[in-house]
């Protein structure tokens, strides 16, 4: 079970045990990030966290994705989640996506979060290049990708995907070298 560390963080795997705490952070997080998440709806429930979990661990085990928690080392307090996914092997690419509870954002938890996924990506996974698309309104994950050292490569229309529809994502990427410590 890979889990990494950061001066503040835990990144580990989620576990069935998380599902409860799961649903409070995101339940609590419906203003500021349930509109820019496909899967957050209003009546998000403990099954769809467990169900989540569920998945989680198997596109761990099959390689196709890795899940973390963010947790604060010293108390174990869930935070959020980075993950890599849409893994393309052949391209030696993912994608970085995150989010982070209301109660926990602006202390600068998801960019030391991201680079630590970013350096597990390059270093454990051998890719050599990862994206972060964000919402191209969604100024707080964009800072996110631009504290971390990625580069903007422009806006991709209709990238994202919403209950409401389509909308247009601000591409970032980063290479090993460019993440900004």
């Amino acid at each position: 079970m890979t889990e990494l560390t950061t001066p503040r963080l835990l990144l580990r795997p989620y576990t069935s045990d998380d599902a409860q705490e799961s649903l409070r952070a995101i339940l609590e997080s419906a203003d500021t990030i349930g509109r820019w998440l496909v899967w957050w709806s209003p009546d998000y429930s403990l099954q769809d966290a467990s169900c989540w979990i569920t998945l989680s661990a198997q596109q761990r085990q099959s390689g196709d994705a890795f899940d973390f928690a963010v947790t604060d080392r010293a108390s174990g307090h869930l935070l959020g989640t980075v993950s890599i996914n849409a893994i393309n092997r052949a391209y030696r690419m993912g994608n970085i996506g995150y989010w982070i509870r209301q109660s926990a954002q602006g202390h600068g938890y998801m960019p030391e979060a991201v680079r630590a996924i970013a350096a597990f990506g390059f270093d454990e996974l051998a890719l050599t290049r990862l994206e972060i698309f964000a919402g191209e309104h969604n100024h707080p994950s964009r800072r996110v990708a631009e504290k971390v050292g990625a580069h903007f490569e422009g806006i991709a229309r209709n990238r994202i995907i919403l209950r409401h529809g389509p909308i247009d994502a601000a591409m970032y990427s980063l290479v090993p070298g460019d993440i900004i410590r």
